[in-house]
């Protein structure tokens, strides 16, 4: 069947204006949607020019019972319908009732906001609800109260589906990451549970023909598991974003839509033969889409709805392919310096017996053959090569004599851990860091480390520290710049100052008159202060540390450090003068023109423009500079350097989004190289809470009693309050209890010493005490 129809095209409609929906169903006959949010309840007719208002369950009734999370049509009984709220109550509706008298039934049981809600497959009486409070309640509508409870192993069930394979099996998705499968009839314990994700699981839907069963998580995958015996994975799809719906496309065996939770607003449909590329989307959506459905069997319409507030019948015919817009090859860098290139491979067309093969030889692209897109999707395949680093130094005639050079890896290795951030004072660290830098060849960076020793390990660099300001109250014209003062001892320094800047001292020195000048620089207190952003050093400080080649700019053992232009600009012969506007000499007599001048004659310069001194701003220097070795490729050194600078970071004018992402690269790049420890480090050290979190993301074990199965929720190690027992802290292979490491199956419970078991499981694979298979392969 192709993959569009003629006769179908998209259409959308702005369904209310007071909220969106965060569910959606359709009827056995696939002719009406129901929609649910929290300030909306509705059923909508649907037709071909668009979505018709057919009933509003809700109105202005404002009982928190109304506020849906899901929503389920029956699906043998047309006028039935089923909500699960955000206060616990489960409501199932009558349509073809009246009034107030549409809400039949309310079962007000859960205890936390219920999450779903589906009617049986088979049993139009039957329905069961998942919730926040870790339960799963089975409802027969013809009693007023809950038939079964089925307890999970977690703080949340957030969704539950029939199979439509097995009659009375459902499945059970949690936000610890498991799958559990249940059998209507056995309350007490789960037929089969597994870990399907590394994160909470918020979506499953069963294969229409297959004993299939998708999952989707927070970890950004949609995985396919094959429930026929054991439960094993049979393929992952990896998305963008943290997975919010799965739907199977009728009639395509290995298609599945999906839509995520954030960030993503784009519906996609995915081929599970190809898993890193959607087959096709539907982008109409502008904010995050809620629900997905495919119109009955109708495999070329599906409806989404969103939190921009409408509902969309998408033809398949106007998706896009984002197939066709991929580039077709791709390269990475290894962490030790390999290289891997893909490329996409192009099929010769088959020679045709009796005809000439001078164009069928000629290759041409899986794009352009008469194939039908669905086909030949993911038939396309592309060839890898690998390069490895070839280590061309062992061959030098001086190789015994003179070292490897260090490859870029084993330099990031290194640093990462020798490097010190934290424990030492800033000096001491900067000297540390600079020693390991220069050791692996990172100069820039023992450059950088040598200088912040310099700058920021004096004592002018202690808390308090000044915040950054701008000057936008000054007349000076360089006021949009920020700055901070740092020299707080500059009247004392200047007052010492024997020379000016021309080598004239005080007594000698000609009275020049500025005429650009608007304020006093003494100000009303008649105290000097320095320029703004300037740093004054003394004559020790950059003799040991900084080499310049013009030494005349050294005055009395200090120098203004700053950009070359500045000793050009406080040149005064640089300067425009205008000697015609000068003051004239004393007038001498004729008689003295022979006797030797005056020793001091009063002169006067004015100077009729001054150039703007370009101030140097320090903080504003570092923080470049920590920029600079992000964009060449070392985000290790800045992000370390602003560690170890503690509290003095405040004074860099960098912004913390930026910062965020220097912890997450450094982060992820530690991950790769397994350095474990040095990347708990780097994440204990920020300040940001965002990143403070990462060490926090799916570190709780739930877990079960190895006797009655009940979730162990009590306070005292393994000690079940359910059966009063203390059997799950012994070990099953010796029987003693466990002191120190203790590993267990998360499908039988039982467990134990970590070396009993390994050497048991060498050569069983069922477990020792009950017989469950615990050894997967």
């Amino acid at each position: 069947m192709p993959d569009s129809v003629e006769d179908t095209s998209t259409i959308s409609l702005r369904i209310c204006l007071e909220g969106h929906a965060n569910a959606l169903a359709l009827n056995k006959d696939n002719n009406q949607i129901a929609l649910a949010g929290r300030s909306l309840l509705k059923v909508y007719s649907i037709n071909s020019n668009g979505f018709t208002e057919s009933c509003n369950m809700r109105g202005k009734n404002q009982n928190l019972s109304y506020s849906a999370n899901d929503v389920a049509w029956s699906t043998l009984d047309s006028n039935l319908l089923a909500t699960a709220a955000t206060n616990g109550v489960v409501s199932v509706w009558d349509l073809s009732k009246f009034g107030r008298q549409k809400q039949l039934l309310v079962y007000n049981e859960h205890e936390r906001t219920a999450h779903t809600v589906t009617f049986h497959s088979s049993e139009p009486n039957i329905l069961i609800s998942g919730s926040q409070d870790g339960t799963i309640k089975c409802f027969d509508i013809r009693s007023d109260k809950s038939v079964n409870t089925y307890f999970c192993n977690s703080e949340s069930v957030r969704d539950v589906k029939f199979s439509p394979h097995t009659q009375n099996i459902f499945s059970a998705v949690s936000e610890n990451g498991t799958v559990q499968l249940w059998d209507m009839r056995k309350w007490d314990k789960c037929m089969v549970q597994f870990t399907a994700h590394y994160g909470p699981v918020y979506t499953c839907d069963w294969h229409p023909t297959r004993n299939w069963l998708a999952t989707g998580s927070r970890d950004k995958q949609i995985k396919v598991w094959n429930m026929d015996g054991r439960p094993g994975l049979e393929h992952t799809i990896h998305t963008i974003a943290v997975v919010g719906r799965v739907k199977w496309r009728p009639e395509r065996t290995y298609h599945i839509a999906s839509c995520a939770l954030v960030v993503d607003y784009s519906v996609h449909v995915w081929d599970i033969r190809r898993p890193y590329i959607p087959f096709a989307s539907f982008n109409e959506h502008t904010n995050v889409t809620t629900g997905i459905a495919w119109q009955g069997s109708d495999s070329h319409c599906l409806l989404s709805i969103s939190k921009d507030s409408t509902i969309y019948k998408h033809a398949f015919k106007d998706a896009t392919r984002p197939a066709l817009k991929a580039n077709a090859q791709g390269a990475s860098l290894g962490r030790f310096g390999d290289i891997s290139f893909a490329n996409k491979i192009k099929e010769y067309e088959p020679k045709s017996s009796g005809a000439s093969n001078t164009k069928s030889s000629s290759f041409i692209s899986r794009r352009k053959t008469n194939v039908a897109g669905s086909i030949q999707f993911h038939l396309d395949h592309s060839k890898m090569y690998k390069f490895m680093v070839n280590d061309t130094f062992s061959g030098h005639p001086l190789s015994e004599s003179v070292s490897r050079p260090t490859q870029e890896h084993e330099s990031f290795i290194g640093c990462a851990r020798e490097l010190v951030i934290s424990g030492k004072k800033l000096a001491e660290l900067c000297e540390h860091n600079a020693e390991v830098s220069k050791k692996y060849g990172k100069h820039n960076a023992t450059t950088l480390w040598n200088f912040i020793k310099l700058f920021y390990g004096s004592n002018h660099f202690e808390p308090p520290f000044e915040h950054r300001s701008s000057f936008s109250n000054q007349k000076n014209p360089m006021n949009s710049r920020r700055s901070t003062q740092v020299a707080s001892d500059w009247p004392q320094q200047r007052t010492d100052l024997g020379q000016d800047l021309n080598g004239n001292t005080p007594e000698t020195a000609h009275e020049i008159d500025v005429a650009n000048v608007d304020d006093d620089p003494l100000g009303s207190s008649g105290v000097e202060h320095p320029p703004t952003s300037s740093v004054i050093l003394s004559e020790t400080q950059i003799i040991s540390e900084i080499t310049f080649d013009n030494f005349e700019l050294l005055r009395n053992g200090f120098i203004y450090v700053g950009p070359t232009e500045c000793p050009k600009a406080l040149a005064f012969p640089a300067l425009h003068h205008d000697v015609q506007a000068a003051r004239p000499q004393l007038d001498l007599k004729a008689s003295d023109h022979e006797k030797s001048p005056p020793p001091h004659v009063p002169t006067v310069l004015k100077v009729s423009h001054v150039p703007p001194i370009p101030m140097w701003e320090p903080h504003k220097f570092v923080s470049d500079a920590l920029m600079l070795m992000n964009d060449v490729g070392d985000v290790q050194t800045a992000l370390t350097v602003l560690i170890a600078l503690g509290e003095a970071r405040k004074l860099l004018p960098i912004d913390d989004a930026l910062v965020e992402h220097w912890f997450y690269t450094y982060v992820d790049q530690l991950h790769r190289y397994e350095l474990w420890n040095e990347a708990c480090e780097v994440i204990n050290r920020s300040w940001l809470r965002s990143v403070q979190q990462l060490n926090q993301h799916s570190t709780a074990m739930h877990t079960n009693c190895g006797e009655c199965g009940r979730p162990m929720g009590g306070k005292v190690g393994w000690y079940c309050d359910k059966c009063k027992s203390m059997q799950s802290a012994k070990c099953c292979v010796c029987g003693l209890i466990v002191r120190g490491v203790y590993a267990w199956c998360q499908g039988c419970s039982h467990g134990g010493h970590i070396e009993h078991l390994q050497k048991y499981f060498a050569k069983h694979s069922k477990c020792p005490k009950c017989g469950h298979l615990c050894a997967y392969s």
